[in-house]
C-alpha cells in the first residue's frame, strides 16, 4: 500500500473514532434513571434499585406511547433533556429544591425527546410531538411559529399572538389576535387572561399558595406542584412526603 495513502487512512480513521456514537434508547433510559436516582435515593431514603426500576418503567412507558403515535427517538434532544434532569436532581442531592422553572424546563425538554414526522403546513397534528423537530402544532397542522401583533390576522399555520391575546374570530369570520377573556367572562371556548383561571366555565381570580390546583394557570405563583396538586413555588423532596411517595418512596 502507498505509504502516503496509508497515513491518510490512519488519520481519517482516527478522526472518525473521536466522534461519539449517538445515544441509544437503552443508554438514555439508564442515564435518566441514574440522574434522577442519584438525587431521589438520598433525599427520599429510597432503595437505589427500587428507584432505578421505577424510573426505567417510566422510560419504557414513554417509549411505548411514542411508538404507538409513530414518534421517533431523537438522541440530541434526549441528551439535552438528560442535562436538565442531571442539573435539577443534582440540586436535590445537595438538599436543595427543584424550582418551578427547573421543572418547566425539564418538561419542555422531555416533550422533544420523541418527535413525529409531520411536515410544515402539511402534517396533521394534535400535539407538538406529532410534528418534525422544530415545528409546532397549530390549528391542527404542523408549522413554523411566527409571532404576529395584537389585532393582526393569525389564520395561517404557525401564526401566534402575543401575551394577553389569542387567535380568535373577531366577529366577521376573520381570525385575528383578540384579547383573552377577562374576569367573569365565559372561558368554555376561549382562554382567560394570564392572571386569571378558568373555573366552572368562567374566568376567576387565581389561587394562592397551598390551595388545590390542576393547571399552572390556576395559581398566582404560576406553578401547580405536580405531585401535591397545590399551588407552590417549588418541589421539595423529603423522606415520607407526598413528592417522594409519588415517585416510589415509602410513606412516613
Amino acid at each position: 500500500m502507498n505509504r502516503h495513502f496509508a497515513l491518510l487512512s490512519t488519520v481519517a480513521l482516527a478522526g472518525c473514532s473521536n466522534q461519539p456514537a449517538p445515544l441509544t434508547q437503552t443508554e438514555y433510559f439508564n442515564k435518566y434513571a441514574q440522574a434522577m436516582c442519584d438525587g431521589l435515593s438520598p433525599a427520599c431514603l429510597m432503595i437505589p434499585a427500587s428507584c432505578t426500576a421505577a424510573r426505567l418503567a417510566e422510560c419504557q412507558g414513554d417509549a411505548q406511547t411514542a411508538a404507538a403515535n409513530g414518534w421517533d427517538f431523537l438522541p440530541p434532544n434526549a441528551e439535552a433533556y438528560l442535562n436538565k434532569v442531571s442539573a435539577a436532581y443534582g440540586k436535590v442531592k445537595q438538599g436543595d429544591v427543584i424550582t418551578a422553572n427547573d421543572f418547566k424546563d425539564m418538561e419542555q425538554a422531555r416533550g422533544k425527546v420523541y418527535r413525529g414526522t409531520g411536515l410544515a403546513n402539511k402534517g396533521t397534528c394534535l400535539v407538538d410531538a406529532d410534528c418534525l423537530d422544530g415545528l409546532s402544532c397549530d390549528k391542527g397542522r404542523c408549522g413554523t411559529e411566527k409571532p404576529v401583533a395584537q389585532g393582526a390576522p393569525c389564520a395561517n399555520i404557525g401564526e401566534t399572538c402575543p401575551k394577553y391575546f389569542v387567535c380568535g374570530d373577531s366577529g366577521g369570520g376573520v381570525l385575528l389576535c383578540v384579547t383573552k377573556v377577562g374576569l367573569g367572562g365565559a372561558c368554555t371556548d376561549a382562554p382567560c387572561l394570564e392572571n386569571l383561571r378558568c373555573s366552572a366555565g368562567f374566568c376567576a381570580m387565581q389561587l394562592e399558595i397551598g390551595e388545590g390546583c390542576t393547571l399552572d394557570q390556576d395559581c398566582s405563583s404560576g406553578f401547580c406542584e405536580p405531585y401535591v396538586g397545590k399551588c407552590a413555588l417549588n418541589i421539595r423532596f423529603a423522606p415520607g412526603n407526598i413528592d417522594c411517595v409519588a415517585l416510589g418512596g415509602a410513606s412516613s
